[in-house]
């Protein structure tokens, strides 16, 4: 028996004597060391575990070297920085098993084999839909956009409130109902406001002192050649809107608003306003119609409902003048 980790021991092996240290324990044996030394003992491991998966038709892959700050990527084979994989927190080192662009393409072909299609999986997974359903709605609408039926419609519409979806938009049409945020008011008073009818406010709440700072040396050219008008004039128009916008009446002005046809100056609009009015082709028949498009499903949806009562306070507060029911 070996006494110490001095004592020496031949391996049968490699044929070596190695010091006790380099040997594993074995009970069952008298000396109460492996019969092979560690190296040994690991390499006919291995050899038999590769020998067991070959005979079920399996390969056992070469161990790799990986550099510290390094991740090996099994798809493309390649050694790469850990910056180049994507979180995954179920995992103990904290990456994906794939670098991102690797993991990108097994996610796309993932989808594919579940779902048909990445489209198919996006519809199902956003708005509960399939790629049939979705072909079947624009097919109702003769493939055209349900709201200004001009253009081929592309993009699901649905209700951010109850999520149920409503019909097949154009990019325009989609932006422009985002703009206004489905407001139904909000929609009628900027179809008003493009048929020429602006409703002036008897009551505002005037925003803070607004700081007008320096003038960019480009704006007194941009505002002359584009809209024929001076800073000055447009600070005019500000302050007769009380420093609002005369659609929404709830937010600073920000932007010199025109006719795209004759070019005549109207007003001043916030940002969301003046980009709303410019998606629907500054056409007040597209957005009367978007009006009627969201009341229908604003109709259906007993959540969103807007009550007689919150009407008569919204005409008691003679905030908007007059405010009427969509049919």
């Amino acid at each position: 028996m070996v006494e110490g980790p001095g004592d020496l021991k031949r391996c049968p092996d490699c044929g070596e004597e190695k010091a006790a240290s380099e040997f594993g324990r074995n009970k069952r044996m008298a000396d109460g060391l492996a019969r092979y030394c560690k190296a040994c003992f690991r390499r006919r491991s291995t050899e038999s575990y590769r020998k067991r998966k070959a005979e079920q038709g399996k390969t056992v892959r070469e161990a790799i070297f990986v550099p510290e700050g390094h991740k090996y990527c099994p798809r493309c084979e390649e050694i790469k920085l850990v910056e180049e994989f994507g979180g995954n927190r179920a995992k103990k080192s904290g990456l994906t098993d794939y670098c991102k662009p690797c993991h990108n393409t097994v996610m796309r072909e993932e989808r594919v084999k579940g779902h048909g299609s990445t489209r198919n999986y996006h519809l199902k997974r956003r708005y509960g839909i399939t790629e049939d359903d979705f072909e079947r709605m624009l097919a109702r609408q003769g493939g055209l956009c349900a709201i200004c039926r001009k253009v081929p419609g592309t993009f699901v519409d649905h209700c951010h409130r109850s999520g149920q979806v409503r019909g097949v938009l154009c990019f325009n049409c989609n932006n422009g109902l985002g703009h206004f945020g489905d407001n139904l008011v909000l929609l009628e008073l900027a179809a008003l406001y493009l048929d020429g009818d602006v409703l002036w406010p008897e009551f505002v709440v005037l925003p803070e002192r607004r700081d007008a700072g320096k003038v960019a040396r480009t704006r007194a050219h941009h505002l002359a050649q584009r809209y024929r008008v001076r800073h000055e004039d447009v600070e005019r128009m500000i302050s007769a809107q009380h420093g609002l916008c005369v659609v929404c009446w709830d937010r600073p002005p920000e932007h010199v608003d025109h006719c795209h046809r004759s070019g005549d100056v109207r007003f001043v609009l916030c940002l969301p306003c003046n980009t709303g009015i410019g998606q629907f082709r500054d056409d007040p028949a597209v957005v009367w119609r978007a009006l009627s498009y969201v009341g229908v499903s604003v109709g259906e949806c007993d959540e969103v409902e807007v009550s007689e009562e919150e009407l008569a306070e919204l005409v008691r507060a003679e905030f908007y003048g007059t405010v009427s029911r969509v049919a």
